[in-house]
């Protein structure tokens, strides 16, 4: 209130005081009571109300007792001037307690009554709570779970007369939100990621993550900077708690603000522990049949299964199969020459990871080999069979005649030992092919075994007819020589000179044995006829002589 007057008398008369009594009022109280007094003609005093009519008067003695009074001029004061805006120094978290705290400095209003927290969402400012008293400035929110949302607040100041400042509304402050930790058990690592702080004062720096490994204290993990609101923690170990939290901090650390504490306990999936091809067979010397003994101890999405024509490769993927937890996988492999080459094979496993892990070892399959050595002797080679963990036992060698013929063992050789010789001379009967084939057995009860291609050798049915015998002697019984098999029709006469009948037989497996109704026949020449029907069902005959010697 500026307060102006006159004086009674320029100069004041002799007797008159020098000082003037300020004298006021309001509407409560109507009594006027001192202010102030001055020896000047003016007076500016300050005025705290909130709304009220003041009423003002100028007094002043003399010597004589007297008092002299001013008129009593009046106003209506009214305090409309807000406090300035207050500005949050932070929104932080306490990690410990879940706690959200709103700090701020004191108003330097010299009026001011408190402060109102705001909500601050979608531009909509709800009123949070309202504290009373200049120096409270801080604030607890309790009222939700800031580790599932977060909030962004807004702060005014008021003063003793209910003014109300602006509230900070353009600059709100926002906790961090900390998002649920994302452990790759593959890589075995932890994904953090946060929201950004936003409106810090001084200027955001950076955040620092904290960590604490199965409860050990809190150190800091690492630093990022300013606009940088995800991290990686690699180089993680199977079954330990992980916590951390997220502090960010301004320029000089002059203010932080913390998130809430985020957990997790890493695992890891189970590991594949074995793979391995059981077996691989020639089948019908058309296509490979192989059996797979993937793990089961672990979930195994896939098995790729890889073949190639030589042990260096190079290695082609054949096959992606599914083993559904089985515990072994069969594949017919059709796209194979089987006549022309051995093959090698290898399995791996994917993992849950989709890691290729666990390659088998190589299985190779038997190619058979052969030719004809002399007239009489077939020569076999074939290739090891490889990979079994015991090795090869023993290799069998099938035979069979003619094209329909059933195949039955002929020979056998040491696992060690990759050909055989095999003496044709003494099969009987008439034959135009001869096939085989080869088995390796890996132990004595071929509990697993694998067959080779099938080979076969044509031959032109021969007959052959000695033209001498001994009785007793290097060709004790005549009969015919040459590749035979069983034929119907089959008749052997021997006639002496003068066309008598001196034997005859109709299983070629007997020969005349140079005696007549249990007498030496007489040493000479004799006829031999032979009549047979061969496999074609061509009607034969032969006619030959020979020397009986003794």
């Amino acid at each position: 209130a500026a307060l102006n007057w006159n004086a009674m008398h320029e100069p004041l008369l002799p007797g008159s005081g020098v000082y003037y009594r300020i004298m006021m009022h309001n509407t409560a109280e109507p009594g006027f009571t001192v202010v102030d007094s001055t020896m000047d003609t003016h007076y500016v005093m300050p005025v705290t109300v909130c709304r009220d009519t003041l009423f003002f008067q100028i007094e002043i003695d003399d010597d004589f007792g007297c008092v002299s009074k001013s008129n009593v001029p009046s106003m209506l004061f009214e305090d409309i001037t807000p406090p300035p805006m207050p500005t949050l120094d932070s929104v932080s978290i306490n990690p410990f307690t879940g706690e959200v705290i709103l700090g701020w400095g004191i108003s330097p209003a010299g009026d001011a009554g408190g402060y109102v927290i705001y909500h601050v969402k979608d531009d909509i400012n709800d009123t949070l709570d309202k504290l009373y008293g200049a120096g409270n400035t801080s604030y607890a929110d309790l009222s939700f779970d800031p580790c599932s949302e977060n909030r962004s607040y807004a702060l005014a100041a008021f003063d003793t007369c209910g003014n109300i400042s602006p509230g900070s509304y353009d600059i709100p402050q926002r906790t961090i939100l900390f998002n649920e930790v994302d452990f790759n058990p593959c890589t075995m690592a932890n994904t953090l990621s946060w929201t950004e702080y936003i409106n810090m004062n001084p200027a955001l720096a950076g955040y620092r993550i904290y960590l604490s490994v199965d409860g050990a204290p809190y150190e800091i993990l690492a630093s990022v900077p300013a606009g940088i609101v995800i991290y990686e923690h690699e180089g993680l170990g199977p079954g330990h708690t992980y916590q951390y939290f997220i502090r960010a901090f301004s320029d000089g650390d002059a203010v932080t603000s913390s998130s809430c504490i985020r957990e997790l306990t890493t695992w890891q999936y189970k590991q594949p522990l074995a793979n391995s091809i059981e077996n691989a067979s020639v089948e019908d010397s058309e296509y490979i049949t192989l059996s797979l003994l993937p793990d089961t101890f672990a979930y195994v999405p896939f098995l790729n299964l890889y073949r190639s024509e030589e042990a260096s490769g190079p290695w082609e993927l054949i096959a992606e199969l599914e083993p559904q937890g089985q515990e072994e996988l069969y594949y017919d492999d059709l796209s194979v020459d089987v006549n022309s080459q051995s093959y090698y094979y290898y399995s791996s496993l994917i993992d849950s990871c989709g890691n290729e892990v666990l390659a088998s070892g190589h299985m190779r399959t038997i190619l058979l080999q052969g030719e004809k050595s002399g007239g009489q002797m077939i020569s076999l080679g074939w290739n090891a069979f490889e990979d079994w963990p015991t090795g090869v036992n023993a290799y069998e060698i099938y035979r069979a005649v003619n094209e329909d013929g059933s195949f039955e063992l002929a020979g056998e050789t040491s696992g060690s030992t990759i050909s055989y010789e095999d003496d044709i001379s003494m099969l009987s009967g008439e034959f135009s092919m001869l096939r085989y084939v080869v088995r390796a057995l890996e132990d004595e009860t071929a509990g697993l075994y694998s067959w080779s291609n099938e080979i076969f050798f044509e031959y032109a049915p021969k007959i052959y007819l000695p033209n001498a015998f001994t009785p007793g002697g290097q060709n004790p019984v005549y009969k015919p020589l040459g590749n035979f098999a069983e034929f119907s029709e089959y008749r052997l006469d021997v006639y002496n000179r003068w066309g008598e009948l001196m034997f005859s037989s109709r299983q070629f497996s007997i020969g005349w044995d140079g005696s007549i109704k249990g007498r030496e026949a007489p040493l000479g020449v004799y006829v031999c006829i032979i009549n047979y029907r061969s496999n074609s069902g061509e009607s034969n005959t032969l006619k030959s002589t020979f020397v009986l010697v003794r």
